[in-house]
């Protein structure tokens, strides 16, 4: 037999949601606020509720100067969070291959350059 009780009733009205599990804001937003990329474990053991946290298809253009010719897709995982969210954790760094069996990486200060006009709590 359970000694657990219920001590009291709430309604879900007088709840006020985490902020980050609120209403979430416009497209232009999430724009200005700039993305870092997200750990993928992270995203979906910690993230996937939170309206910052988001994975998407990412379109990766193999040759800039044949943009209609070879594309990929690869699905990517981004934080639009708090610069100081106790829950981020940045991924390994991107690779994106190029023309002529070229790879590109993505170094962490493309990160720190999307979100350099953000306070850490915004």
């Amino acid at each position: 037999m359970s000694k657990l009780k219920k001590l009291q009733e709430t309604t879900r009205a007088n709840v006020k949601p985490p902020p980050w599990e609120d209403v979430c804001p416009e497209l232009e937003t999430y724009r200005w606020r700039g993305h870092r990329r997200l750990a993928a474990r992270t995203y979906f053991t910690k993230c996937t509720t939170c309206m910052w946290g988001c994975r998407m298809p990412v379109e990766i253009i193999i040759d800039n100067w044949n943009p209609r010719g070879k594309k990929k897709h690869r699905f990517e995982t981004f934080c639009y969070g708090p610069r100081n969210c106790k829950f981020y954790k940045a991924g390994s760094n991107r690779k994106v291959e190029g023309r002529n069996g070229m790879v590109f990486t993505e170094e962490d200060w493309v990160d720190e350059q999307n979100v350099e006009h953000r306070e850490p709590e915004e």
